[in-house]
């Protein structure tokens, strides 16, 4: 009893301590402040996110469709809120987004919000990504995400990886532009969203493969009962939108440059890889893909040439 009684309490004072913990970026007094300084769990813990999502370190499973409802619904009374440690997109009003099947034992999980992390939390065989977006949802059976934080399980978790691209990403896109009004530059200010943006634009097309496994929160105070599924197949950010996102300012003026944990031990956790047959081959990494095509074209013209 009192183990939970002391979780839901650092659940519910951890918003209000928000200027004790960060980010390695010198503060203007000179003093950094970055994860290695969280303390707590964050430190003693042993399911900690984020982890290193290597081929190698999993085990091949399959689970139940992943089912996403109505997440092709606009967000009516979406908010863009700077927190002081990243841009987050508040659910606020229905539609009830709901996730459920994968590796998740309840029925419904229910989105409170999104948010940012750059560059990524997550690695792929130690390949960190340009950004990192975090869909949180809670256990229904309980009111509240502070109660969920302190039941195992309670809490869901989508991470979606972005990649740097020549094209800009529309979506995040609307995104920035609705926090350049006034969130960009003063920590707990929320702008609405200029144009009406549906959780299933910030999905991947393929939905079918991912990692799954038990974690944390990767922000103090790093509760363990996050459910973790990452999808494998990543969505392009231009640099300029990379950038716009390192633009934001923190609760002490300075600049927001990056906002990522680094990845932490498995500790013997299954490490759940799930995808079709094959897949690996096809599209684990479309940018390898890509490369590796460029690759053998340059090699052939080489040898025309020679």
């Amino acid at each position: 009893m009192w183990h939970l009684a002391v979780l839901l309490l650092t659940a519910v004072i951890n918003p209000c301590l928000a200027s004790h913990w960060g980010y390695p970026t010198p503060r203007p007094n000179g003093e950094v402040i970055g994860p290695e300084n969280w303390g707590g769990a964050c430190d003693t813990g042993l399911k900690q996110s984020p982890v290193d999502l290597a081929f190698k370190a999993s085990v091949r499973g399959k689970f139940p469709e992943l089912h996403f409802e109505d997440y092709d619904e606009p967000i009516i009374a979406g908010k863009v809120l700077n927190t002081g440690h990243s841009i987050q997109i508040n659910v606020g009003a229905p539609p009830n987004v709901v996730l459920s099947g994968g590796g998740l034992p309840s029925e419904q999980y229910v989105m409170e919000q999104m948010h940012f992390h750059w560059g990524s939390e997550h690695t792929i065989n130690g390949r960190r990504y340009a950004l990192e977006l975090h869909m949180v949802h809670f256990d229904s059976k309980f009111p509240t995400i502070q109660e969920a934080l302190a039941n195992r399980d309670g809490v869901a978790v989508l991470g979606v990886l972005f990649h740097v691209s020549s094209q800009a990403n529309p979506d995040l896109e609307n995104i920035l532009d609705s926090a350049n009004k006034t969130a960009k530059d003063t920590v707990g200010m929320a702008d609405d969203l200029l144009l009406p943006l549906s959780p299933l634009d910030l999905l991947p097309r393929n939905r079918d493969s991912y990692f799954h496994y038990e974690g944390s929160l990767t922000t103090p105070g790093c509760g363990e009962a996050v459910l973790w599924t990452v999808f494998t197949q990543s969505l392009p950010i231009s640099f300029d939108q990379l950038e716009r996102f390192k633009s934001i300012k923190t609760n002490n003026g300075t600049i927001l440059t990056h906002n990522f944990r680094t990845v932490q031990p498995l500790n013997a956790r299954p490490l759940i890889y799930v995808a079709p047959i094959d897949y690996e081959l096809e599209a684990s990494s479309s940018n390898t893909i890509q490369f590796s095509s460029a690759l053998a074209i340059c090699i052939f013209v080489a040898y025309l040439l020679a």
